[in-house]
């Protein structure tokens, strides 16, 4: 296969993407290294922290990859809290510098390449050349990427990188906007179960689409009354209804609406539905703890549910158990509080 189709079909690979595919650069390195010939070939993303820089990934392929990326943290460690990362800002790479494939041996023998000799000799690659590109989404960096080796890499070789440079660039793009997708999601989650709640996200037709814990609990124990309610909220959301309703609109998306309990003591009903769920209890050990909370005596719990009051007895011991509650009042005062 030649060099030209196989950098075709890597191109093409860096096209395709499905779910639960890896990162892109844990494969794509090793092609890379094996199309220009390199001796290590590494990917790397720097971030700015409160004492200097750290490194949001670090990548590498070779025999001395491993070695090479433990010191080129050892190296991060060092740098302090400078503006630049080495020689560019990863917030706002110059113009010039996005995308754009870079070999060491045609930098000028200024400031900007002692920079990069420092690096290289910390690295223990001293001497080497090195071609590299910011992968950049507008000024942004995605990716620094590059290859070393001792000789000097041939213009052929730079060209390698060139032309997979704009394939791998939305690659990492789309990878972003997917990580990003997820911890947006993974955001709003934990920020509807921080309301302590019921709360619900309605889609454009007014289906609720999304619900923390308090609200599944709602759902799962009392389904038709808490959609009427939210459903009603969202029609008429004035002082007397159930939700406060907020309207939601994001572009590229359709129109949605977050919909929480107002603030206010949770009903009896809502305690016990949330016990029930977090608790893991059955249909018929959630209406003896409902019972239980209306103050009823295990002997009205049996005439109630039709049982013998022995078997009322196993389903708090099994409460009791799941709760942590060690009695009838402790279950009571920190159930109800």
């Amino acid at each position: 296969m030649t060099r030209d189709v196989r950098i075709e079909e890597l191109a093409r690979a860096l096209g395709e993407w499905k779910p639960g595919d890896p990162p892109s650069l844990t494969w794509f390195l090793g092609e890379l290294r094996d199309l220009v010939g390199a001796e290590f070939v590494g990917a790397y993303r720097p971030s700015a922290v409160d004492e200097g820089w750290t490194l949001d990934f670090m990548l590498g392929t070779g025999a001395t990859a491993k070695a090479h990326v433990q010191a080129f943290h050892d190296c991060v460690a060092g740098i302090g809290d400078t503006d630049l990362f080495v020689t560019y800002n990863p917030y706002a790479v110059d113009v010039e510098q996005r995308n754009r494939v870079v070999s060491l041996a045609d930098l000028p023998r200024d400031e900007v390449a002692e920079r990069h000799d420092a690096v290289l000799a910390a690295v223990g690659a001293r001497g080497h050349d090195q071609v590299r590109v910011l992968v950049c989404d507008g000024p942004r960096l995605l990716s620094w990427v590059g290859a070393t080796r001792r000789e000097r890499f041939t213009a052929r070789e730079a060209a390698v990188l060139r032309a997979l440079t704009a394939p791998l660039c939305e690659r990492l793009r789309l990878e972003r906007q997917i990580d990003t997708a997820s911890m947006r999601a993974a955001t709003m989650e934990a920020a509807l179960e921080a309301l302590q709640r019921p709360a619900f996200l309605a889609g454009p037709r007014g289906t609720i689409e999304y619900a923390n814990s308090f609200g599944t609990a709602l759902l799962e124990r009392y389904p038709r009354r808490t959609v009427e309610s939210v459903s009603e909220s969202l029609r008429r959301p004035d002082e007397a209804a159930e939700y406060a309703v907020t309207r939601l609109t994001v572009v590229g998306h359709p129109p949605c609406a977050l919909a929480v309990r107002k603030e206010r003591g949770a009903s009896l009903e809502e305690r016990v539905a949330f016990g029930a769920r977090v608790w893991g209890l059955t249909t018929r050990q959630t209406r003896v703890l409902e019972l239980v909370a209306k103050g009823f005596t295990n002997q009205q719990i049996a005439d109630a549910l039709r049982c013998a009051k022995v078997t009322v007895e196993n389903h708090l011991t099994h409460i009791y158990r799941r709760s942590g509650a060690r009695s009838r009042a402790d279950l009571l005062a920190g159930f109800l509080a």
